[in-house]
Formats: structure tokens, C-alpha cells, sequence
């Protein structure tokens, strides 16, 4: 006879069932030692990587342009809706200039993470959070062109319990 497994175990949880959140009762790990809470560090720019995929469009790769002009419509209204304009031109279509979309993860930020920010909303977060991860993709409204342009982290190096789940937001 099988040993009974685990009740931890992946295929005793009900499908689309979320993980129980971490104990409040867990220590918080170490603080670490951060001079300016909204100053970037750990940044990532990702402009080598895009220059890459950009002479790879111009040399034929119609499979990639098709990767990188298939923007996900909720990535598409972000734009429309909470981007920030850039003055520079799109690198596809060259009609439309190019919009910044900044996400923010963490999980200090509980249900938040994964939110569309802009950049004046940041420096203020950085004082209220330890550590978040911060993301920005350059998009195209008109031909769906979108590129992680940089990653980087802010907060505090304080670290805090995730927020709560407001009674009122809904999954």
C-alpha cells in the first residue's frame, strides 16, 4: 500500500484554490542598509537587448517583429490610459511616439503588486514600502511595439508584512 501523502502536497489543493497566506507569526528577515529609499539600485536596462531585437526586425525577422508588435490589450489600455508620453518616435511604425507603462512588484505589496504606477507615485512609495521591484515597458499604441525598457528596485530595505486584502476588492 502507497504511504498516504503530505496534506501540503500540490494535488490535494483544489484547482484555481490560491495558497495560504505566509504566518503573521514569521520573523521578518534583516533590514538592509539603503542611503536613499527612491534611488534606483539593482538597475537593469535593457537598451542592448532592445537595440538586438530592433536589427534583427530590420534584417528580416518577421517572426520577432510579430513577437514584439503583439502587445496584450490590457498592456495596450495601460498605455492608452496611465502611460507616460516619450518624445521618441516608435521604432517599428515611426508614426506614433512611444509611451512608458511602470509596473510595481512585491510582495510587500500584497494584493497592489502588479499595478501600473506613475513615476511621480514611486519616490513615495519607496518611504512607505522595503523592497519593490520596479518595471518599465516602452509601448506602441498605434502598432503594438513593446520592449522592457528598465528594472530596478526601490524601498526602504525595512522590511514590512505584506498589506491585507481589502474587504472590498475583489479577486
Amino acid at each position: 500500500m502507497a504511504a498516504p501523502r503530505h496534506p501540503s502536497h500540490r494535488a490535494t489543493r483544489i484547482r484555481g484554490e490560491r495558497p495560504a497566506e505566509p504566518s503573521r507569526s514569521m520573523p521578518l528577515p534583516e533590514a538592509e542598509d539603503v542611503a536613499d529609499p527612491a534611488r534606483p539600485r539593482s538597475l537593469v536596462d535593457h537598451a542592448l537587448t532592445r537595440r538586438g531585437v530592433l536589427e534583427r526586425i530590420r534584417n528580416g525577422d518577421a517572426m520577432l517583429r510579430d513577437d514584439h508588435t503583439d502587445a496584450d490589450p490590457y498592456l495596450l489600455r495601460a498605455a492608452r490610459h496611465h502611460g507616460e508620453a516619450t518624445e521618441r518616435p516608435c521604432p517599428i511604425c515611426r508614426t506614433e511616439e512611444l509611451v512608458h507603462v511602470t509596473y510595481v512588484f512585491g510582495d510587500e505589496l500584497g494584493p497592489f503588486s502588479g499595478r501600473v504606477k506613475s513615476s511621480a507615485e514611486l519616490p513615495v512609495m519607496a518611504y512607505e514600502h522595503g523592497h519593490f521591484r520596479v518595471y518599465v515597458v516602452e509601448v506602441c499604441t498605434g502598432c503594438g511595439w513593446n520592449h522592457m525598457t528598465l528594472t530596478y528596485v526601490l524601498g526602504d530595505g525595512v522590511p514590512r508584512r505584506p498589506l491585507r486584502k481589502p474587504a472590498d476588492l475583489l479577486d
